[in-house]
C-alpha cells in the first residue's frame, strides 16, 4: 500500500492554549487525534499522553502487524483490532497514572481517535468525541460515533435530528481517556481503495462544519486541505482547539475492482439497505469472520442458529439432505429468522468455492438493539421485508405448481389428493425454504 498524508494543529480564535496533539508516524502506519480536556497544563498532558502511549503501544507488537499485512486473514485481522483496543486502554491508564503522581493534573483526560494502515486494511479506533471520515467517491462517511451525551440520546430515539443544533449539551462526552475503571473504546476496520481519503478531526473542526460540506473540504492537495480544514474552522469563530489529520490511499495490493464490486455486493444486501456506508462497516467489524473450503459445512441440519450469515466472497450452497436447494453469492444471506425465532435449522449450508462469511450473532444483536434501539429497528424492519419476499415467492410458486397440474376434471385446489389413475412428471424449480416438489408417474 502506498499512502501520503498531511497534518494542522491549531489554537483557534478564543483559546490561551492548543490541549489537542497529533501524531503521525508514516512508517508504522499509524496517525491519532487527541483533544485534551483539563484546564490548566492538563488537557495538553493527557492529549500528549494518548498519542504516544498508544504509538508505543503498536511499535511493541510490529510483528504482529507485519504477520496481518502478509497474511491478509480475518484471525489476523481481529488480532490488529484487538492490539488497538488494548492500546487505548493502556493510554487510559498510563494517564491515570500521571495525575496520580502529580496534584496539579488530577481530573485531566483526553478524547481520541487513531488510524492504523495495515496491508490493505485500515483500523479505526476511538474514545470520546474525535471523529474519523473516509471520503470515497466525493461522499464523505463518518466512521465514529461520538461518545457523547447526544449520540446517546439519538440512538435511543429521545432526540430528533432536526433538533441537534438547538440541543445545549452537545459537548458533553461520555467516554474519555483518564477515567478510573476500564473504558470501551470502539474499534473497527474497512478494506481501502485507491483515492480513499481519510480525515481524523477534534472537534474544534467538526464541531463547525456539516457532514455534507466534508468532501469539498477534502478536496485537493492535501497540504492545501489541511490549511483549509482549519481555516474554514477559525472563520466559523475558531471557538476551541482544531487538529486535523488528512491521508490518502494513492495504491492497495489487492485487485480494487474486485473489492469494489464485493462491497457493492454487500451493500446492496437486504439486511444493510437501511443502514449508513459507516454503520454497516462497523456491523460488519463486530461480527465473527471465517473462512471456508470448498464442501466445508458452515451449519448442519438440526443445528441451533448463532445468528445471521452474510456471504463476503465465494458461495454457498443450501442443501436439504443431497439436495441444494438454492445458492447464495456475494452479498447473500442466511438465517435472518434466527432473531425472532430459536430453533433448529432445517437445512444444511456448505461452502462451494473459496468463501468468506461473517456471523451476525443473535446475542451481540440483542446487545446493540440495547444500546442502538433506532438502528436494530432498522434491521428489524429489513428483515421482515425479506421473510415477506420470501413468503410471497412461495406462494406464487404453489399457484404455478396448481396451474401446471390443472387437468380436465382433477381438482386442482391446495390440499387435495391427486388420483394416482394420472400420470404426471413435471419439476417446480427450488425455493429457499420450500422443499422441492416432484411429481412422476405412478403404477
Amino acid at each position: 500500500m502506498e499512502f501520503a498524508w498531511a497534518s494542522r494543529t491549531d489554537v483557534g480564535r478564543v483559546r490561551s492554549r492548543n490541549e489537542d496533539a497529533l501524531l503521525c508516524d508514516g512508517g508504522l502506519g499509524f496517525f491519532m487525534v487527541a483533544d485534551g480536556m483539563g484546564g490548566h497544563q492538563g488537557g495538553e498532558e493527557a492529549s500528549r499522553i494518548a498519542c504516544q502511549s498508544v504509538a508505543s503501544c503498536i511499535q511493541r507488537h510490529r510483528a504482529l502487524l507485519e504477520r496481518a499485512a502478509r497474511e491478509p486473514l480475518p484471525v489476523h485481522w481481529r488480532e490488529v483490532a484487538d492490539l488497538l483496543g488494548e492500546a487505548f486502554r493502556e493510554a487510559n491508564e498510563a494517564i491515570v497514572q500521571a495525575a496520580d503522581q502529580d496534584v496539579a493534573l488530577q481530573g485531566m483526560g483526553s478524547t481520541g481517535v487513531a488510524l492504523l494502515l495495515v496491508g490493505d486494511r485500515a483500523f479505526i479506533g476511538h474514545v470520546g468525541d474525535s471523529r474519523a471520515y473516509l471520503v470515497r467517491d466525493r461522499m464523505a462517511t463518518l466512521l465514529t460515533e461520538d461518545h457523547s451525551l447526544l449520540f446517546e440520546l439519538l440512538h435511543q430515539g429521545r432526540l430528533a435530528r432536526s433538533q441537534v443544533a438547538r440541543f445545549p449539551m452537545k459537548n458533553v462526552v461520555t467516554q474519555a481517556l483518564g477515567i478510573r475503571g476500564t473504558i470501551q473504546p470502539e474499534v473497527m476496520d474497512l478494506p481501502c481503495l485507491p483515492g480513499d481519503r481519510f480525515l481524523l478531526s477534534s472537534d474544534g473542526f467538526h464541531g463547525t462544519v456539516e457532514d455534507e460540506r466534508v468532501p469539498r473540504l477534502c478536496d485537493g492537495p492535501l497540504d492545501a486541505v489541511a490549511e483549509r480544514l482549519v481555516s474554514f474552522a477559525n472563520a466559523s469563530g475558531g471557538a476551541d482547539n482544531i487538529t486535523t489529520v488528512i491521508l490518502e490511499i494513492r495504491r492497495i495490493d489487492g485487485d480494487p475492482i474486485a473489492i469494489r464490486e464485493r462491497l457493492r455486493r454487500v451493500r446492496e444486501t437486504p439486511l444493510f439497505g437501511a443502514l449508513t456506508l459507516g454503520e454497516m462497516f462497523r456491523l460488519l467489524s463486530r461480527a465473527d469472520h471465517f473462512l471456508a473450503r470448498p464442501g466445508e459445512v458452515l451449519v448442519r441440519e438440526g443445528d441451533r442458529l448463532d445468528g445471521i450469515l452474510v456471504v463476503l466472497s465465494g458461495e454457498v450452497e443450501v442443501l436439504h439432505g443431497e439436495q441444494v436447494w438454492v445458492r447464495l453469492g456475494t452479498g447473500g444471506t442466511f438465517g435472518e429468522v434466527c432473531l425472532v425465532e430459536d430453533r433448529p435449522a432445517e437445512v444444511s449450508v456448505a461452502a462451494s468455492a473459496p468463501t468468506e462469511v461473517a456471523l451476525i450473532s443473535r446475542r451481540w444483536f440483542e446487545t446493540e438493539a440495547g444500546q442502538h434501539p433506532a438502528m436494530a429497528l432498522r434491521i428489524m424492519r429489513q428483515v421482515a421485508r425479506g421473510l415477506a419476499q420470501r413468503l410471497r415467492a412461495a406462494q406464487q410458486d404453489l399457484v404455478r405448481l396448481g396451474n401446471l397440474v390443472d387437468v380436465d376434471g382433477l381438482p386442482t385446489r391446495f390440499g387435495e389428493v391427486l388420483p394416482e389413475q394420472f400420470d404426471f412428471e413435471t419439476e417446480v424449480t427450488p425455493v429457499a425454504g420450500l422443499p422441492t416438489v416432484q411429481m412422476e408417474e405412478k403404477g
